[in-house]
């Protein structure tokens, strides 16, 4: 699978391919419904299949005072899209060039003249071009004239509602990990560097590694059950998402794992964390001693999760 970055001055050496276009934040069930229908009609066209997605995310620019939260860094979206086995990906640099493409340019310069595509496959609210004047209809009636096959991808629907990243994103701020993890059809999961801390954990006797996160979207202050993907382990943790009340107001909210078989210092490495099950709310205790005890609890209540699991 190759990654590659540009716009109507793209090189490739893909011919006529099938393509899908969008944000894809999350890659969730319903990114991947369009994502895999660009990779069955690949398959029956013996085309090469192609992906492209937008970075910095459209609204970044295009409403810059409600900027989503994005639930992946680009490398996981780009991750989870290979993951579905497309042949290429295409980064479009989203800026006020792109922004100012009409629609007719963005379909004539970029789909037909760039790509070369043979067939588009979108969502039904999919818009693009200057003031988001493009959409299905218009890609409809100039599908034929311009030589490429339109396919409107059913929404997903779950529990009678289509799946979208605003809803996955109102589940991870509700701290309902399991159903925003049903959505995207995996865990929520943050990555970042490990960094030191206030070294409070080891004092308490479950030492932490304080991750740095790079995602845009967290969850909300509790304790949850998590998974550690560190060097191709997947390690029993619980992570806690918070201000540290028992030890004073006004600390900087942190996110902090547990690793339940491991203690040794992690400095400098890279590291995600799969949110699975949110335990409890922070809370403030009396004593760090307190606070220790309820940790042992939390401990324990993980390691039942993962058995049951």
């Amino acid at each position: 699978m190759r990654v590659l970055r540009g716009f109507t001055g793209l090189e490739h050496d893909f011919d006529t391919p099938s393509v899908s276009i969008g944000n894809f934040d999350g890659v969730h069930l319903g990114h991947q419904a369009a994502i895999k229908s660009v990779l069955a009609d690949a398959r029956a066209r013996a085309c090469a299949s192609v992906v492209c997605t937008f970075d910095p995310h459209t609204r970044a620019l295009l409403k810059p005072n409600e900027p989503p939260s994005l639930m992946q860094t680009l490398d996981q979206r780009l991750e989870a899209i290979s993951a579905l086995g497309v042949d290429a990906i295409v980064v479009i640099p989203f800026n006020e060039q792109v922004a100012a493409f009409s629609r007719e340019d963005f379909v004539g310069d970029f789909l037909r003249g760039t790509l070369n595509l043979s067939s588009l496959h979108v969502s039904s609210y999919f818009r693009f071009g200057r003031l988001g004047a493009g959409d299905v209809d218009y890609l409809r009636d100039l599908g034929t004239a311009r030589g490429f096959d339109l396919t409107i991808v059913p929404e997903v629907v779950h529990e009678d509602r289509p799946i979208s990243s605003s809803w996955v994103r109102q589940l991870i701020r509700d701290g309902d990990m399991e159903g925003a993890a049903g959505l995207l059809g995996r865990p929520l999961t943050l990555r970042g560097e490990v960094a030191p801390g206030g070294r409070r954990g080891r004092e308490l006797g479950a030492p932490t590694a304080n991750l740095m996160v790079e995602n845009g979207l967290l969850p909300p202050t509790g304790v949850y059950v998590t998974r550690a993907l560190l060097g191709g382990m997947r390690l029993p943790a619980v992570t806690n998402v918070g201000t540290r009340p028992t030890f004073g107001p006004g600390l900087a909210l942190t996110v902090e794992a547990h690793l339940l078989d491991r203690s040794d210092d992690l400095y400098g490495l890279r590291m995600d964390i799969e949110f699975l099950q949110k335990l409890r709310e922070e809370i403030e205790f009396s004593s760090p001693a307190e606070l220790a005890g309820r940790i042992q609890q939390d401990v324990a209540l993980a390691r039942a999760y993962f058995e049951d699991h």
